[in-house]
């Protein structure tokens, strides 16, 4: 089996190899939606490859004949190397896909790292939807997990079905807020009671965080019969002992007091739950509106006049 350390077994022998324009506008373009950094770009790096995106996409044989140097000399075993020679085969064949093929198994390419590379490949042409048929392979160790489900709660138009499909299949452990907190808001875009049971399961301070988080979405985030159907949701929540009193302190004291209709909610989980007659006795009121039919503004005067 070759080593692959010459540059015509990996590309052939052809002197004219070189990205189209076309092709490298929309890596570039690709990359500047994804924030940034592709997934080839964390591959490279992972290989110690330098400047990575000034050396992909290369702009001519040459430097992709350099930037082969690069990944061929560097430390890590040889099919983390393979698998990225098999991604610049992937951009350069895509009129013919077998020439990849072939390359992965000539090289002996385990299925897992092609599954891997071809799912990746896939997102950093924002293809997520296919791009989550690789990724979701029990046969793969997760890799790069918060990065993905994070590019799927940011970048996948807005189809919250993709995410929430990789979280439950793969079951990453979130390790940074930014990609715990672009899932909280998917959940919430999803299911309030979701999110909800979600934020339970993430140790004690980012519980309270993604609590009130999920207080301000119902009345941020949502507009209409949909703010509304969400705020009967929230307020009929099943809250334990120590959530109670953040509900009710985050709409009345708390940051969560300027949102609009902070007191009409409260006022509501106050007769959801019998405990009106508190609301009553600290004088809190609130602007009103109707929710499934049920005007609370006129519930509440009601309810006051007694």
């Amino acid at each position: 089996m070759s080593d692959f350390s010459e540059f015509e077994d990996v590309f052939g022998a052809s002197r004219s190899l070189a990205y189209s324009d076309n092709t490298r506008k929309a890596i570039l373009q690709h990359r500047q939606t994804l924030e940034n950094e592709l997934f080839i770009d964390r591959l490279l790096k992972a290989l110690g490859v330098r400047k990575v995106t000034r050396v992909y996409p290369p702009d001519s044989q040459t430097e992709l004949e350099t930037l082969h140097e690069q990944i061929i000399a560097s430390s890590p075993p040889e099919h983390y190397k393979h698998s990225v020679l098999y991604y610049l085969l992937k951009d350069l064949s895509h009129a013919n896909e077998e020439v990849a093929d072939d390359f992965a198994r000539s090289a002996y390419l385990p299925d897992k790292y092609k599954i891997f590379v071809d799912g990746i490949w896939l997102l950093d042409r924002l293809k997520f939807e296919k791009a989550l048929d690789y990724l979701t392979e029990p046969v793969l160790l997760p890799t790069f997990p918060n990065e993905i489900l994070y590019t799927l709660c940011r970048h996948s138009d807005h189809d919250v079905t993709l995410p929430i499909a990789y979280y439950q299949t793969v079951s990453p452990s979130i390790s940074s807020s930014k990609v715990l907190e672009a899932y909280f808001h998917v959940l919430c875009q999803t299911s309030i009671t979701e999110a909800f049971f979600f934020s339970r399961t993430q140790g004690d301070q980012n519980h309270h965080v993604l609590f009130e988080k999920m207080i301000t979405f119902v009345h941020v985030k949502s507009r209409g019969a949909e703010r509304a159907s969400r705020g009967v949701e929230l307020i009929n929540l099943p809250f334990n002992e120590e959530e109670e009193p953040w509900f009710e302190h985050y709409l009345d004291q708390g940051k969560g007091n300027s949102l609009p209709g902070a007191l009409d909610t409260l006022t509501m989980r106050l007769i959801a739950t019998g405990r009106f007659a508190k609301g009553r006795q600290s004088g809190r009121s609130g602007g009103g509106q109707t929710i499934d039919g049920v005007n609370w503004e006129t519930l509440r005067r009601g309810l006051w006049a007694k």
